[in-house]
């Protein structure tokens, strides 16, 4: 049988499956107590004030961008966002009403180029939207400071980046809001599902509305969903005497709740997640060690010094000078049972969805070429240091034979 070295990783451990047959058990599988258990660790583990549980990471970011909107009440905002990203952050933007306007990356880290992000702002734009892509954080101080000095909001897409830091801070809290995903192959999961984190209670409780509909109840406490309880705030919505709150809806929102079965997976791994990061920080270290003398084929993603990456995958990018492509390696590789993944790709001059925005190739030339020539291999706490040593050796052995 062959090897199967794959990108990502799935534990249920013994606490979530207790957890599982319990719920099962109570009948109650819709958002409830578990789902609040985890928002509540969530929050804790990133020392913030709110959690709020959703759907996927998609919803995650929509949900974020649509409560900026909200608290600021603009019509036809913009959304400064990378290029080189997962299609799902610009699709966001999208579904949450806002258009993306899209600003070139560095070669060096994949991450938004600062430099360039003030000669996209205009009078519309609402916001911010770094993405800590592959788990290694953006130049947040500059985002920030630019942020300050044009009255932007700024909202992290963590999605892939759970426990990554930033001078000292957890990426998703510099922000007003992160978003994180929970998606089956990032670095905790519950099958699917994500989360937004915030300081910010009136975001906070906007966020709670949009992601069941846009309804008037939005307590960070449902004593109805966590134990059944009456609740004294039914029939006494502020605005209309009378109206019970669930079936009052103030905002166009989205049905997007996480339920108690996600919840189940997800809070045994919050518990796990340091452990989670040490592990994949340590693979991620190895291979960069024992591929150090490949560089002139390769671009190795390095850890500068105010950032400490949480490492979702690993990335490779062949350089200009390199005799092999991107599909030449992927194959053998995949051939030898390792999988591999294309680094996504441009998405408003290499993603057919896109071409609506009438970019044309050469606007973005760094997230193109990574789009073309980048790839990424599984560094997840599974791996066991006989899999890296077998991905480290059928890669020399491929650069040798090429």
């Amino acid at each position: 049988m062959q090897k199967k070295i794959t990108i990502g990783t799935t534990s249920i451990g013994s606490k979530s499956k207790k957890l599982i047959n319990e719920i099962l058990n109570s009948g109650r599988i819709s958002m409830g107590k578990y789902v609040a258990q985890l928002e509540k660790e969530f929050a804790q583990y990133h020392k913030v004030k709110e959690c709020i549980a959703v759907a996927t990471g998609t919803d995650a970011v929509t949900i974020a961008i649509a409560s900026c909107i909200n608290l600021n009440n603009q019509k036809s905002p913009e959304i400064i966002l990378p290029a080189l990203t997962f299609i799902a952050s610009a699709n966001a933007i999208v579904n949450a009403g806002a258009k993306p306007i899209f600003v070139d990356v560095n070669l060096d880290d994949y991450q938004i180029d600062v430099t360039r992000i003030e000669k996209k702002i205009t009078p519309q734009t609402l916001a911010l939207l770094p993405v800590h892509l592959l788990g290694y954080p953006a130049d947040m101080d500059t985002i920030l400071d630019i942020a300050k000095r044009y009255n932007l909001l700024v909202v992290e897409d963590a999605a892939e980046a759970h426990g990554a830091i930033y001078k000292n801070k957890k990426v998703g809290t510099l922000g007003i809001a992160g978003a994180f995903s929970f998606y089956v192959a990032h670095i905790i999961t519950t099958g699917e599902g994500g989360a937004i984190i915030t300081n910010n209670e009136e975001f906070a409780s906007l966020a709670r509305s949009l992601r069941a509909h846009g309804r008037a109840c939005k307590c960070k406490k449902c004593v109805l969903n966590i134990s059944s309880q009456y609740c004294p705030l039914r029939f006494k919505y502020e605005k209309e005497e009378g109206f019970d709150p669930r079936f009052y809806f103030e905002h166009i929102g989205y049905s997007s709740k996480m339920n108690e079965l996600e919840a189940a997976l997800g809070i045994e791994q919050i518990e796990s997640l340091d452990r989670i990061i040490d592990k994949r920080r340590k693979n991620f270290f190895y291979l960069n060690q024992q591929l150090s003398d490949l560089e002139e084929y390769f671009h190795l993603l390095k850890e500068k010094e105010k950032v400490k990456i949480s490492p979702l995958v690993y990335p490779l990018t062949i350089r200009k000078n390199a005799p092999f492509n991107r599909q030449d390696i992927t194959i053998y590789l995949e051939k030898k049972g390792i999988e591999t993944r294309p680094i996504f790709g441009c998405i408003p001059t290499q993603q057919p969805a896109y071409r609506f925005m009438n970019h044309k190739l050469g606007d973005f030339p760094n997230a193109e070429y990574i789009g073309e020539n980048g790839f990424y291999l599984g560094v997840h706490q599974n791996l066991t240091k006989q899999d890296l040593d077998y991905i480290v050796e059928e890669i020399h052995n491929f650069v040798r034979s090429n």
